[in-house]
């Protein structure tokens, strides 16, 4: 009988250097899982991808949403276990490798909704589920005529889960068969470390792909024009405006430290 296979992919496109917890969550594959073969995929990697969703968002250089394609491919055609690089393992996971499928549920400090989680995924090469959820994105286009489309892979999953197995929110957070041998685990499993709770890995929420500011338009001006209101929500030193490749910034006006008004102007 096939095994998931012992192999660890992650995403890492764009030109940033890694972070120090990038590095660490990466020792601890390593030091856990030491006998599985760590492959990364980046931005030589999408070469040979030919889909046109991935091929816009890297143009657009949205990483969180070229990874939510690239994970799935790399679990369809390899098998193996996918992994956020924020997430740190904390124990072998052996065990999960007679699965044809598995992951968790997602659980946020601050907030009550649990969500199927995508920053851990395993899956054996050809799974019926990655090749759903992955066939999703053919024809799909991520530059469209209402701007880019910005669905996370978190919605689209439980859409998915939603249709083809009825397993909709709110979700309970126990233990959940998809199948017999394909499974949804407790948060504690994957995500979040608790008290007296079994644990094999913790999801950080770095963010490490996240812009440094979230966009709000607030009025158009004729069809090029947009005035938008930016936030910043991380502290980086960086202006990480969340602009398409076909907009630019004309000028701003600060209203306070963390917020600011622009006019942005389309290119086309």
């Amino acid at each position: 009988m096939t095994q998931i296979p012992k192999i660890i992919h992650y995403v890492w496109v764009g030109e940033k250097e890694k972070p120090e917890l990038v590095l660490k969550c990466i020792e601890s594959w390593k030091n856990f899982l030491p006998d599985y073969e760590i492959i990364e995929w980046n931005n030589d990697s999408l070469k040979n991808i030919k889909n046109q969703y991935v091929e816009e968002a890297f143009r657009n250089k949205k990483w969180a949403f070229v990874s939510d394609y690239l994970r799935l491919y790399a679990l369809y055609h390899h098998g193996g276990v996918y992994l956020d690089t924020d997430c740190e393992i904390t124990q072998n996971i052996d065990e999960f490798l007679d699965l044809d499928f598995f992951s968790c549920y997602e659980y946020f400090d601050g907030r009550s909704e649990l969500f199927p989680i995508s920053a851990l995924l395993g899956a054996k090469a050809n799974n019926k589920i990655i090749f759903d959820l992955l066939s999703e994105y053919d024809g799909l286009k991520f530059e469209t005529e209402n701007g880019l489309d910005l669905t996370t892979n978190t919605v689209r999953i439980s859409n998915y889960f939603s249709k083809k197995f009825n397993f909709n929110a709110p979700y309970s957070g126990e233990k959940k068969y998809l199948e017999a041998k394909s499974i949804i685990f407790p948060y504690t499993f994957f995500c979040k470390k608790e008290y007296n709770s079994i644990n094999y890995a913790i999801h950080h929420f770095n963010g490490s792909w996240l812009p440094t500011y979230q966009r709000r338009d607030k009025f158009k001006i004729g069809k090029k024009y947009i005035i938008s209101r930016f936030k910043k929500e991380r502290d980086r030193d960086n202006n990480d405006y969340p602009i398409n490749q076909d907009e630019e910034i004309i000028f701003n006006i600060k209203i306070s430290e963390n917020r600011l008004f622009c006019l942005i102007k389309r290119k086309k």
